[in-house]
């Protein structure tokens, strides 16, 4: 693995770098429907259909992560405390699978409109001026953060991937490097995620009607709102 890992750094680098350049257009995708929803349909309607489809598959990735979670931190209280045992591994792993629980989960909670709002006032706008404060926070927030994390964590990344970043205690994992990889997963899912949060909050201003995944639990929380 050490042998095989290092030589594929600077290819996997360029090899994003160009999905970055290509994918950049699609971060308009919200500002372009809002301007003019109906043209850009044809983009929009697949893009949005293969972001859901692919947060679908991320959903699976998570639950399951999640359940390992579970299973793992009982069979590490169950070694413990009942057999006095106790492995770095099984521990290290919890981790591992918290991670990538979490991460993986994020998109998702902003998919089902889920995630946490601390501000007062949104709650009681009404459909078009909650979807201008949406297509707002897309673009001051949620994707310059999301970029910046992609340009300063791909080179922490690429630093763990050229060395084979393995853990520091004995008997602990050997994947350091690829748990530091879900940092760029997690930004990429969410940027792809962002935008199709964006893309339906501009549908929701120019009252275009969407039938995807965002629209049910748009629905509901808007009842619950």
């Amino acid at each position: 693995m050490r042998e095989i890992i290092p030589p594929l750094v600077a290819p996997l680098g360029d090899a994003f770098t160009i999905l970055g350049f290509a994918l950049a257009p699609f971060l308009l995708l919200p500002l372009a429907t809002l301007v003019a929803p109906r043209t850009v349909a044809g983009v929009a309607d697949p893009a949005l259909s293969l972001i859901d489809a692919a947060s679908r598959v991320v959903e699976q990735v998570a639950r399951v992560a999640l359940l390992a979670m579970v299973l793992a931190v009982a069979a590490a209280v169950l070694l413990r405390y009942v057999f006095g045992i106790s492995y770095t591994g099984l521990d290290e792993g919890v981790l591992y699978l918290h991670a990538t629980a979490f991460l993986l989960g994020a998109p998702l909670a902003l998919r089902r409109d889920g995630h946490v709002r601390v501000d007062v006032f949104y709650a009681g706008l009404d459909k078009r001026s909650r979807g201008w404060v949406d297509v707002g926070a897309t673009y001051v927030a949620a994707i310059p953060m999301m970029l910046a994390l992609l340009l300063l964590g791909g080179p922490y990344v690429a630093q763990s991937w050229s060395v084979v970043e393995r853990s520091a205690d004995a008997g602990g994992l050997p994947l350091v490097w690829a748990l530091k990889t879900l940092i760029l997963v997690f930004a990429v899912t969410m940027l792809a995620q962002v935008v199709a949060w964006g893309t339906r909050a501009a549908r929701r201003i120019r009252d275009v009607e969407d039938d995807g995944d965002g629209a049910d639990a748009r629905t509901a929380a808007e009842k619950i709102g």
